[in-house]
């Protein structure tokens, strides 16, 4: 299967926590998403389109995102502290 690229907004960049080593998880999650873009995440919602997105609790933080496929792409919608 050919890699899939992963897309996110600068302002998630932003919020990707300080440390490092949670930056670190978080960030090879996300390359792990190019190669594994049909894994499910801890929980799924939906957006105000209905479109299904998975949530993937990575420590502290939570990670939505949604697959993409005919465009091969995995898109980063939201990372903030897990409650």
């Amino acid at each position: 299967m050919d890699n899939y690229r992963v897309y996110l907004h600068l302002d998630l960049i932003e919020a990707l926590p300080r440390r490092s080593a949670q930056k670190r998880k978080i960030l090879n999650f996300m390359r792990w998403l190019e190669q594994n873009p049909f894994v499910p995440g801890d929980f799924t919602d939906r957006d105000a389109s209905l479109r299904a997105r998975e949530i993937k609790v990575i420590g502290d933080y939570a990670v939505t995102y949604w697959a993409d496929h005919p465009a091969k792409a995995v898109m980063i919608v939201d990372i903030q502290r897990a409650d």
